[in-house]
């Protein structure tokens, strides 16, 4: 697939509006030399991952695996992680992407996508000067290598975004050919690929064969329909048509209506489906691309000698066939001599009889070095003083001879289907590294420690001091509570819009749980802790005049008021929501609540890695055995379990040694999890 520069003018401006300028680079990646990913990070909305290639540029939803080193990344990564994304832009209509980063401290980057031709990355700073570039030039127009400054190419055509009605006509009759086909007049003079020509011919009904007889309302169609079609693929109001390959994997995206445009008519509708959006269309063909274009190269070699071997194997099987066959018949033969000799005939080659039985079976009396040989398929066995019979008994034993050889033709095509087998493992090892997996979006409150109580209220609680800082000072409104614990090493956690329940609500107790469990508490083995709520109001963010105060601690003024004697215990489960699953771990009664299954845990027992493969290998087998679902959403449920990695486990509970009290079902099957009400404000 082949991106124009009217499709890519519709994916820029969507990614423009879904990155905004509070984004930023969180971490770049190098999939390819050519193919970079830059995952973006925002505060309170979900992360975004971007792909940048000499294919083209567009949001995705997959996750991929490194599968090619990078000179280039080394040099990108320092320059713009960490940095905004100020601008994604375009020029005209051209296959030429510049993206303009920019630090906190005002400094500049900018990386210029090519996507014609071999393709191109180039890294310039503010002055576009190229600080780095994947493939330098060095042609007539122009020179691209590190220390140069970065000029485009010349371009091609007029621009079809700029293009107007008197521009069309003076082309026109400046055209010394005047019988030029006008599909190729069209390719010649405007910057826009063969297919869309096509459908604009088609669209503005012209018959006339070259462009000597194209009249003014003909150029006027013409126009008409160009400024059309543009509009309709930039603005993406079309529907987003996958093409799909043999091999059932997305192969190609139409930018239109399939029924205008002549060249795929033919393909028939089974091979074509409908995507959710033409991001998402170009996110799963381009991937497909990137991974099988890498594979075919990483697998060459290794299927060239996959090749050798199996020639090898197939002529291991014909000699066998042909052993086998010559075997079966100097047997028939043996036979048949037997059968001769008992009527009579006892080695008297000149009866006529014998004669035409060796002549009907192609065997043939030769005479070598003086000694007579019967000869059957390339066998000779001699016959001075020999009677038919132990000249058939001699066959015989040279049929039983060829079939002992057929073993070692089996030994010898076993070690070939060894080597075979072990070339296509290392080939299914490099295709499993290759292999993209999508991505399951997570909301913004999942970097940190949270749950949905029992109510249906939000609940989130700091990890470390950088994150219980980042809660208070991003994420604390007025409508809500904090909650922290008479314990060293507390959380801080924040109720939302916790005024809408009272004092002694479910929801409250629930959040003083995780509070002290997630605590020093649980690595002490502590059975229970008290905990406090403040109002947001009694939080200071700064220090006393002449104080200091750590990273992740605040001022608390006024009032605490305390819940005493909390048990210490949490649950980890996991709850369907929309049309995934997450792992959440807090108070009991919310986890059992909302999950479909869940485990118990107490303070004490295994180190955190043993528990969470514990815990993991629990939930599988409770999905399995879950009474409250349909046998295949049980097995999408064990299997989402088994993706999860153990990282994420240990992530989930609490920090020091647990124990599993119970593993079971819980109450959540029948009711995915709601959206609970959150603030998107920060402060």
């Amino acid at each position: 697939m082949e991106l124009s520069g009217i499709e890519l003018r519709y994916l820029i401006s969507e990614i423009n509006s879904k990155i905004t300028s509070e984004y930023y680079v969180s971490s770049i990646i190098a999939v390819t030399r050519d193919s970079f990913l830059f995952r973006m990070h925002h505060s309170t909305e979900p992360d975004i991952t971007l792909m940048l290639s000499v294919r083209g540029i567009w949001l995705t939803k997959f996750k991929f695996n490194q599968v090619e080193e990078s000179d280039l990344i080394s040099i990108i990564r320092p320059e713009v992680e960490r940095a905004k994304i100020e601008a994604i832009q375009q020029s005209g209509s051209e296959r030429i992407i510049t993206t303009r980063f920019r630090h906190f401290d005002g400094k500049s980057r900018i990386i210029v996508a090519e996507l014609f031709g071999v393709g191109n990355i180039i890294l310039c700073d503010e002055k576009m000067q190229i600080l780095a570039i994947l493939n330098p030039i060095e042609v007539r127009h122009r020179v691209l290598k590190r220390g140069h400054k970065y000029f485009p190419p010349p371009t091609r055509g007029t621009d079809v975004l700029d293009i107007t009605l008197e521009q069309l006509q003076i082309m026109r009759n400046s055209t010394d050919t005047k019988d030029l086909d006008v599909l190729r007049w069209l390719g010649r003079n405007i910057s826009i690929p063969k297919k869309f020509v096509e459908e604009i011919v088609r669209r503005a009904g012209i018959t006339a064969p070259n462009i000597g007889q194209l009249s003014d309302d003909d150029m006027s169609s013409i126009y008409t329909v160009i400024k059309e079609l543009v509009a309709d693929i930039s603005t993406g109001s079309h529907e987003a048509l996958v093409i799909v390959g043999d091999d059932g994997k997305a192969r190609d995206v139409v930018a239109i209506p399939t029924t205008n445009i002549p060249s795929l008519k033919p393909i028939p509708t089974t091979s074509m489906r409908t995507a959710h959006s033409y991001m998402e269309a170009v996110d799963e063909v381009l991937a497909n691309e990137i991974t099988d274009r890498h594979s075919n190269s990483k697998t060459t070699d290794i299927d060239k000698r996959i090749a050798i071997l199996q020639h090898d194997v197939a002529e291991q099987n014909k000699a066998k066939e042909e052993v086998i066959s010559k075997a079966t018949v100097i047997r028939k033969i043996a036979n048949d001599l037997m059968a001769i000799s008992f009527g009579g005939i006892n080695n008297n080659f000149d009866d006529d009889s014998l004669k035409e039985f060796l002549g009907s079976n192609s065997v043939r009396i030769i005479i070598e070095k003086g000694r007579k040989y019967l000869e059957v398929l390339g066998e000779r066995v001699p016959t001075a003083d020999s009677s038919l019979a132990k000249i058939s008994s001699l066959l015989f034993g040279r049929a039983k001879e060829l079939e002992r050889g057929c073993i070692s033709i089996e030994d010898a095509k076993a070690k070939l289907q060894t080597q075979l087998g072990n070339l296509r493992n290392q080939t299914t090892a490099i295709q499993d590294k290759i292999v993209i997996k999508e991505q399951i979006a997570k909301e913004w409150y999942e970097r940190y420690r949270w749950f949905i109580t029992s109510e249906g209220l939000l609940a989130i609680g700091g990890r470390d001091a950088s994150s219980n800082s980042a809660i208070i000072r991003k994420h604390l409104t007025e409508e809500d509570i904090v909650f922290h614990a008479e314990v060293h090493g507390s959380p801080f956690f924040i109720l939302k819009d916790a005024k809408q329940v009272s004092e002694i609500s479910a929801s409250r107790m629930e959040v003083a749980q995780a509070t002290v469990s997630f605590s020093r508490a649980w690595k002490d083995g502590l059975s229970s802790a008290d905990a406090y709520w403040v109002e947001p109001s009694q939080i200071k963010r700064g220090a006393p005049t002449g104080q200091f105060l750590p990273r992740g601690s605040f001022v608390i003024e006024g009032r605490r008021n305390y819940i005493k004697g909390i048990e210490i215990k949490l649950s980890v489960g996991l709850i369907r929501s929309y049309s995934h699953y997450v792992l959440a771990c807090g108070p009991t009664n919310a986890i059992k609540k909302r999950s479909v299954v869940y485990s118990q845990l107490l303070p004490g027992g295994m180190d955190p890695n043993s528990v969470a493969k514990k815990i993991k290998t629990d939930l599988v087998k409770a999905a399995y055995t879950n009474p409250n679902a349909k046998d295949d959403t049980n097995a999408q449920l064990a299997d989402f379990t088994k993706s999860i990695s153990i990282g994420d486990f240990i992530r989930a509970i609490p920090t020091g040694h647990s124990k599993i009290f119970l593993t079971e079902k819980g109450e959540g099957e029948k009711s995915s999890l709601a959206k609970p009400k959150i603030d998107e404000q920060s402060n």
